[in-house]
């Protein structure tokens, strides 16, 4: 296009007006200067495709002599997928079944499906359906089995007390006991992912070592609830500390509502149900609670005034684990 501006600019000199001649030519040369152009890119672009092709026929060519050697499939594992940025993802799924799509080698992809169809809307628009996108690139889609009948065969509370084990030192045990039993009841009953379960204690275990003052036993099963929230429901997080929500509110939001308080097997969401309505609580909810003995008279004044919940939710607002 410079060297089409160069003639132009010399022919309008040479002219000294723009008539009907000039304008003419002027023309021509931008129409064959733009015709020549695209004439090289389309030859090259159409020479690198022939390339391509070329390419991607000798690696499947390569990976059916790979496959044939092996007596089992070769099978790759990608792990993570839903933790890569989505458009990266989708990408990749692409990209997988147009240059491996050969006999002998399977993909087990392990993703956040929602999350990938999430992509695919947003990439091609609301006229496309994800399902059916997708099953352009996955044969066989397989979810992993997560047991809920109680609190002994449920696969999560069975991770969750893996890791705990995993995270003391040599002799060390437990301390809040009732921390362990109210987190397998959340568990079982609200069913956050493995990774979320890491991160809630990992929570855990910071606000134990943070706090010196929050530790009383009859707070305990808050300071597990904040941290749950922070792994699973961060949203909340950032709303118990900008507004006045009520504890019976706040355990609505979570899916606690009162009918899992009220169920005799759920002894620890009971407990917890009470701290939590008396935590964020009105001075006149708090001393009614008391005179029903609801809730056990406080005498610590760092623990009967404010509320350990807002506290909490303060500490882990800053804090992201990845």
């Amino acid at each position: 296009m410079f060297r089409g501006a160069l003639k132009i600019g010399v022919r309008s000199l040479s002219g000294g007006v723009l008539d009907g001649s000039i304008v003419d030519g002027v023309e021509n040369d931008i129409s064959t200067l733009i015709a020549d152009n695209i004439d090289e890119v389309i030859a090259d672009r159409l020479q690198n495709t022939e390339e391509d092709k070329l390419a991607i026929t000798d690696f499947h060519n390569y990976l059916k002599e790979l496959s044939a050697k092996e007596d089992e499939p070769i099978v790759f594992i990608i792990d993570e997928l839903d933790r890569c940025r989505p458009d990266f993802a989708l990408e990749l799924v692409e990209q997988i079944k147009h240059l491996f799509a050969v006999p002998g080698i399977t993909f087990l992809l392990v993703v956040n499906r929602v999350q990938l169809e999430e992509s695919i809307r947003t990439r091609y628009g609301n006229g496309v359906q994800p399902t059916l996108y997708l099953q352009k690139f996955v044969n066989i889609w397989l979810s992993l089995p997560r047991k809920s009948s109680n609190d002994q065969q449920d696969n999560g509370v069975q991770y969750l007390k893996y890791i705990i084990n995993l995270m003391l030192d040599e002799g060390e045990s437990v301390v809040h006991t009732e921390v362990v039993d109210l987190l397998s009841e959340m568990v079982m009953i609200l069913k956050p992912s493995f990774r979320e379960i890491e991160q809630i204690l990992s929570y855990l275990a910071l606000i134990q070592n943070m706090s010196n003052k929050a530790l009383n036993s009859n707070y305990q099963s808050i300071i597990a609830l904040v941290c749950f929230l922070k792994a699973s429901k961060p949203e909340i997080i950032l709303e118990i500390g900008n507004s006045n929500i009520s504890g019976k509110d706040l355990m609505d939001k979570i899916g606690l509502p009162i009918l899992f308080a009220e169920d005799t097997n759920l002894y620890h969401i009971q407990y917890l149900y009470k701290w939590i309505v008396y935590d964020l609580g009105t001075k006149e909810v708090r001393k009614e609670m008391i005179e029903q003995r609801e809730i056990p008279n406080i005498s610590s004044p760092e623990l009967s005034n404010g509320s350990i919940t807002k506290e909490i939710c303060g500490w882990l607002s800053a804090m992201s684990l990845t």
